[in-house]
């Protein structure tokens, strides 16, 4: 899973029971929510998504994902919500299911004893039981659920690229990236370079130096010029990284291109 360590923190933790034939409208949360389905058969609309729950199945609902929830008998369900920056393991939304041991409902229940019985650092015990929640989801995987974690991770990424297409030639610090993403700089820099290929740094240089070559051989723009309309911090700079990326300096590439 890559170094870091899970810190997943409850936000509500609810048990209840709901006869057949009954309906929850549509909702969303701000946190990660978990709905663990001891009893009963129903479906899950979770945003678009049809999800067929049975006994000793889950489903996890990432923030702001619009659900419902459709419970054609009789139902009983542990659920709770926590926060969580997806790193180092990353949830993917969908259903769920217990091994045989049953080792979600045990944990479920235990959350549910500790948080009844009020004890000292009883919340403090009761993250660490959502961290382990957190791991044994990574375990179970539902069907496909690592890669469509991969393509959520993708889609998130797709506006951070997209800002950089269009600003290179500016500033762009990791906090705006991460931020536009929804992710912690940590885990923006360690999605982005498995996603794509390369770090954030080297990506935005990439696109520079493609504009910086285009320019070199479509315009007669100084060499200053173009490093500063590129986004170069300064002249030297942008000499020193094109020929280290390029194997010659700005101006030798313009005059070698130009010769074939």
């Amino acid at each position: 899973m890559g170094a870091g360590s899970v810190n997943g923190k409850l936000e509500f933790f609810y048990y209840s029971s709901y006869e057949g034939d009954t309906y929850v409208d549509f909702h969303n949360h701000q946190c990660y929510e978990l709905v663990y389905y001891a009893a009963g058969l129903g479906q899950m609309n979770l945003n678009g998504s049809l999800l067929d729950y049975v006994p000793g199945s889950m489903t996890l609902t990432r923030p702001l994902y619009t659900h419902d929830e459709r419970h054609d008998t009789e139902t009983e369900v542990l659920f709770f919500g926590f926060a969580y920056d997806d790193y180092p393991i990353s949830l993917a939304n969908g259903l769920y299911f217990d091994n045989e041991s049953k080792e979600m409902l045990w944990l479920l229940e235990r959350m549910r004893e500790e948080l009844l019985g009020g004890k000292p650092h009883y919340m403090e015990r009761l993250n660490l039981m959502v961290n382990e929640a957190v791991i044994l989801l990574a375990r179970f995987d539902s069907a496909g659920a690592s890669k469509r974690a991969k393509e959520n991770a993708a889609d998130k990424l797709f506006f951070a690229r997209r800002y950089i297409d269009e600003n290179f030639n500016r500033p762009i610090n990791i906090r705006t990236l991460s931020e536009i993403s929804g992710y912690s700089q940590d885990h923006f820099r360690h999605l982005f370079k498995e996603v794509t290929g390369m770090s954030p740094g080297n990506y935005l240089l990439r696109r520079r130096l493609e504009q910086s070559r285009n320019l070199l051989l479509s315009t007669e723009l100084a060499v200053s010029d173009i490093g500063a309309d590129c986004g170069f911090s300064t002249t030297s700079q942008f000499i020193q990284l094109f020929k280290q990326q390029l194997g010659a300096t700005p101006l030798q590439y313009r005059l070698m291109q130009r010769k074939e």
